[in-house]
């Protein structure tokens, strides 16, 4: 009598994997260690006709994905998608469910559950849930949470008691599923802090999300809040009360924060450039330092000083023949001996100082802080800088010069123009007087 076959009892779960293949609502499919296919049901198909043709055994999950992801994003780029793919497959990996999420063809409603096997691995189940997510909104609002369903902002909805009545879930997944790892349990609201913090791989490390997290109490936001997701992407969460609970709208922002942005970038372009302009508009090209315009400004703040209390002085500077340099070495020659008295003045001169050159061999200085006695030392000090100096002219011949300085105090209530006046007379005194040093008015 020949032996029977010895049968092996099929472990539980692999036994209602088996009663699934062959009955029942929900669709199925089992991926081994490797996460490829080893089985389906008739259902998986009905459920994801997107997969429909590429389906066989040993097909990867990731190739599934891409044509489920490729449906509900049409928008999306090739970059997106990989990056969905990822994320797909690490939740794979981790997640058990349940999660609900709404397709794009039809805007049926599905969740799922994940149950990992001994071997390593998973075993996929998908119910349909439209009618009781259907069920969970009044029969009047059920037009106005259709239309939600679609529009481009998410909605989330509690009741009372804390228990979630509504949520898009198609905003969501277009949105975030391509980055998560762990997905918000939206389904349960408490405190602020316990509710928010679940949204971390979202936000996490943007200070205004850190600030949300740590608001006392529950219920809705006290004001609206504008949070940067690490895809780059910005979100306005604006929550009111509905019906003793909360509903939470999410609005993508994205593109006026990057508008806004773009303005305040603008913005600072356009005033930088003012400032290079205003800085060019009064400054001398040869020198660098500030010209007639910017001394003026400059005299005009000085005078207010002065009328508040301040001591302040002025100062004009003229190079001692500088006439008989341009004649003798040229005018290449003078501009720099120019260049280079304009430089050690302004090397001498204490912070706060202001030399300008306003035209020809002639320096002007606001001379902050100086009554007459201390303005009249520092332009000796000045006198002695500039003679100091020697300068290449020819071959065999160095250039040496001086300056001759007038300088007068700035008054109360005074003519800054009227003051200048008296320290250019008393430069030309000075020159008068021997050149190579001051003379002071008054």
């Amino acid at each position: 009598m020949p032996r029977r076959p010895k049968t092996t009892r099929p472990e539980p779960a692999d036994a209602a994997a088996q009663l699934l293949l062959c009955h029942g609502a929900s669709a199925l499919c089992v991926y081994d260690a490797q996460e490829r296919i080893t089985r389906w049901n008739a259902r998986y198909p009905e459920f994801f006709p997107e997969v429909a043709p590429l389906l066989k055994v040993g097909l990867h999950f990731t190739d599934t994905v891409r044509p489920f992801l490729r449906l509900q994003h049409p928008a999306a780029g090739a970059q997106e998608i990989e990056e969905g793919v990822a994320a797909a497959l690490r939740r794979h990996r981790a997640l058990e469910g349940p999660v609900r999420y709404q397709r794009a063809d039809g805007g049926r409603w599905l969740e799922l559950r994940m149950f990992p096997q001994p071997d390593g691995g998973r075993i996929k189940i998908w119910n349909d849930v439209t009618a009781e997510q259907q069920a969970a909104a009044d029969a009047g609002d059920r037009g106005m949470l259709e239309l939600l369903t679609v529009a481009h902002v998410g909605l989330i909805v509690h009741d009372a008691q804390g228990r979630l009545l509504y949520s898009n879930a198609r905003y969501f997944s277009e949105m975030f599923l391509h980055v998560l790892t762990a997905l918000p349990d939206v389904r349960t609201r408490g405190t602020h802090a316990a509710f928010w913090r679940q949204f971390a791989e979202i936000f996490g490390g943007d200070p205004a999300y850190e600030a949300l997290c740590g608001l006392p109490g529950g219920g809705r936001l006290p004001r609206p809040v504008t949070l940067q997701a690490r895809t780059g992407h910005w979100f306005r969460i604006a929550e009111e009360d509905w019906r003793g609970g909360v509903a939470s709208v999410w609005t993508d922002v994205t593109d006026l924060m990057q508008r806004g942005q773009a303005l305040q970038a603008a913005y600072g372009e356009v005033m930088a450039l003012n400032a290079q302009l205003r800085d060019r508009a009064e400054t001398d090209s040869l020198t660098g330092l500030p010209n007639r315009r910017h001394f003026e400004s400059a005299l005009s703040r000085a005078q207010r000083a002065v009328d508040e209390g301040a001591r302040h002085a002025v100062a004009v500077v003229d190079i001692d023949r500088f006439k008989s340099i341009n004649d003798r070495f040229g005018h290449d020659v003078g501009d720099r001996v120019l260049t280079e008295v304009g430089r050690c003045m302004r090397t001498a001169l204490r912070p706060g100082d202001v030399l300008a050159r306003p035209g020809g061999d002639e320096f002007a200085i606001v001379l902050q802080d100086a009554g007459l006695d201390e303005a009249a030392a520092r332009a000796r000090t000045l006198c002695a800088e500039v003679e100091r100096l020697s300068l290449p002219g020819t071959a065999d011949q160095a250039i040496r010069t001086s300056v001759s300085v007038g300088v007068a105090a700035l008054r109360a209530l005074g003519d800054p123009a009227e003051t200048m006046r008296e320290a250019d007379l008393a430069m030309f005194e000075a020159k008068k007087a021997g050149r190579n040093r001051v003379g002071v008015a008054g």
